[in-house]
């Protein structure tokens, strides 16, 4: 019954991860580009800093998505390889 509630409990965090990456690219890029919009609106550089931050935190999105996947790969590899027998 313990291992029913912790199989689950894993499920629903898996769960909560994988929607959560489906959010971080159009935040970071929208973060960059709202940054960038007021960085234009104070120097006056209207639109060169927003598309450039924009772009920007788009890309530093991807690299976290590309984080969070890797990190999670790696987690279910190891708990895939203690699955094991044990003989050998």
């Amino acid at each position: 019954m313990i291992g029913s509630s912790k199989k689950s409990a894993n499920l629903w965090a898996q769960i909560g991860l994988y929607t959560s990456l489906g959010f971080i690219l159009p935040a970071t890029a929208l973060v960059g580009g709202a940054g960038g919009w007021f960085l234009d609106r104070w120097l006056h550089t209207s639109p060169l800093l927003t598309v450039v931050l924009g772009f920007l935190g788009a890309a530093a999105g991807l690299i976290e998505i590309l984080r969070i996947l890797r990190r999670a790969e790696k987690d279910a590899d190891g708990n895939h390889s203690n699955s094991g027998t044990g003989a050998g």
